[in-house]
């Protein structure tokens, strides 16, 4: 089968990749970052059909220190150092 140059080819469509976590994760199921993601997401309102507005700082600016996940939580800094509230 041949393409036109025009065409676009069937493995770059155009087709942008889902920011849902959920859908993320489904599309691979054994990513343990993706998992993390999900799961913080969840926590934050999101579902699969509907993501909360501003899910990302939500997450971000969690402070449920109690949650086992929180050090691996996505979208936050990636140290204490790096933290915009401590003093210089």
């Amino acid at each position: 089968m041949r393409f036109k140059r025009n065409d676009p080819s069937p493995m770059n469509s155009g087709v942008k990749k889902s920011t849902n976590p959920f859908d993320q994760l489904a599309a691979k199921p054994k990513s343990k970052a993706l998992a993390i993601k999900t799961m913080c997401a969840h926590c934050v309102g999101c579902t699969q059909n509907r993501l909360e507005s501003g899910f990302r700082t939500l997450i971000a600016e969690c402070e449920v220190f109690a949650c086992p996940l929180h050090a691996f939580r996505p979208y936050a800094a990636k140290s204490a150092l790096d933290s915009p509230d401590l003093p210089k």
